[in-house]
């Protein structure tokens, strides 16, 4: 009977290799094996036709966003011209993010050195005692450190702004445009650490905690799918995209950060080459995940 554990595996060969007779000629008048062999039929007719749901339901979600895609492309010149209109508000973001634990630094990882600097006064300034250290609050849903792979908040779009500086301030995220309505998604698991309008400049904005340290920023959405406090898996629909706030016209402002300090989404997430590695002007053209 030392094979029979096997007998499951080697039936699944037998659908797609016809050799298999000789297994049904020596086994086939044994109970056993015709009670196995039902079950792995059974097992087989009930997937089958939700493996290729499955699979329907991806290539047309693919299909869709790839004609989306050819749409934007058409359109590139115009879109370009949708980003953020103006600063937004720091203070209120960097307020959130401390409500929510989110330290102030990135921790050193395992096996590297805490980072260098100056030692503090044992008193402080000027004689005085060190402030208390806000608590840090516990975690809920998510890990200590997230390490999963990241996607992009978008399947189709066109890079309107690049992070860092510009001519007036210094973008903290990327700005993708496309219409309004276009399906803005979670980069990874994360609680819902705000869902709202009331960040100056940000429009309808949503903000997702990943790890103790790691945070996403999507703001200017039309409509909001979640509520603080929601978790949520990645690639989870959290908002559709659109112009409120401080914006030009229809797109997705987008952050992330490692505790307060905002980090250039290109740094971390996969190159935006995806199905159809469609490339215009340096990387303009934003395909599908």
């Amino acid at each position: 009977m030392r094979g029979a554990r096997f007998l499951p595996f080697t039936f699944s060969l037998c659908l797609l290799f016809p050799g298999c007779a000789s297994v049904d000629k020596k086994f086939g008048n044994d109970a056993w094996y015709q009670k196995t062999r039902s079950a792995t039929n059974k097992a087989v007719e009930t997937s089958t036709p939700a493996i290729s749901k499955a699979i329907d339901v991806s290539t047309t979600a693919a299909a869709k966003a790839f004609k989306r895609m050819q749409k934007y492309l058409a359109e590139k010149d115009l879109l370009a011209t949708f980003h953020d209109a103006g600063q937004h508000s720091e203070e209120a973001v960097l307020a959130v993010l401390r409500q929510s634990g989110l330290t102030r630094t990135k921790p050193a990882r395992p096996g590297q050195p805490p980072a260098q600097g100056p030692a503090p006064s044992p008193n402080g300034p000027a004689g005085q005692k060190p402030p208390a250290k806000t608590p840090i609050a516990p975690l809920r849903n998510v890990p200590e450190h997230y390490a999963g792979n990241l996607i992009w908040p978008v399947d189709a779009g066109i890079f309107s702004s690049e992070f860092g500086k510009r001519a007036r301030d210094d973008h903290k995220g990327i700005d993708i445009a496309a219409d309004i309505g276009e399906p803005v998604h979670a980069i990874a698991d994360g609680d819902v650490i705000y869902a709202g309008n009331g960040l100056r400049g940000y429009g309808n904005v949503v903000i997702l905690r990943h790890d103790r340290n790691m945070s996403s920023l999507y703001a200017h959405n039309s409509e909001l799918k979640v509520r603080q406090g929601d978790h949520v898996r990645q690639g989870a629909l959290i908002s559709l995209l659109g112009s409120t706030g401080r914006s030009t016209g229809p797109h997705v402002h987008f952050e992330i950060r490692e505790g307060d300090r905002a980090v250039n989404p290109r740094s971390v997430l996969p190159k935006p080459a995806f199905g159809w590695s469609l490339f215009l002007d340096g990387e303009k053209a934003l395909a599908l995940n």
